[in-house]
């Protein structure tokens, strides 16, 4: 084939655009294995990052999902000038931001939810905490200390949201 374009809506590892300790940028890595396979064109859609495009060898069109998602709100949504937008946490508040500006809405932010990936670590380990109450020990008898159950901090919402449709922007996925 003369050229090969590569149509990839949700890039995958785009938000590992970091080095992290002394391994590799995931979303680096991606791009030289796309183009080294032999794309000559990539379309994607809303990238974490615009930097992400510098790392691929070929020309990169980063569409953006948010005319279509603010032309579907104000058709779709009756009576959608009684809503606010709603950031899920305070890293997508200057998206919600963008979208409340364009809509002329007022916005709200959810402040103190825990993160996904600390959700299966309940006391700061990978594995589930003991089943029983009783400490155990090892053959030489030393006990296992017993970690205590990690809090999850409240769930607070800064705006007026009551009485109103939230539309709740989600910074990951192309949901509402």
């Amino acid at each position: 084939a003369k050229s090969i374009v590569g149509v990839i809506p949700y890039l995958p590892y785009s938000k590992q655009c970091k080095m992290r300790k002394r391994g590799s940028i995931v979303s680096k890595l991606l791009a030289k294995m796309l183009c080294s396979s032999g794309l000559t064109h990539v379309i994607t859609m809303d990238l974490h990052q615009k930097e992400i495009q510098g790392f691929f060898e070929c020309p990169v069109d980063n569409l953006r999902a948010s005319p279509f998602l603010l032309q579907y709100i104000q058709e779709c949504i009756p009576d959608y000038r009684n809503a606010v937008i709603v950031a899920r946490n305070p890293g997508s508040a200057k998206k919600a931001t963008s979208y409340a500006e364009r809509l002329r809405l007022g916005i709200a932010v959810i402040h103190g939810e825990q993160k996904e990936s600390d959700s299966d670590m309940v006391d700061g380990r990978n594995s589930p905490p003991p089943s029983t109450s009783r400490s155990r020990t090892m053959d030489v008898g030393v006990g296992v200390p017993q970690h205590p159950a990690k809090e999850k901090p409240p769930i607070n919402v800064v705006g007026d949201v009551g009485g109103r449709i939230a539309i709740m922007v989600v910074s990951k996925k192309y949901e509402f």
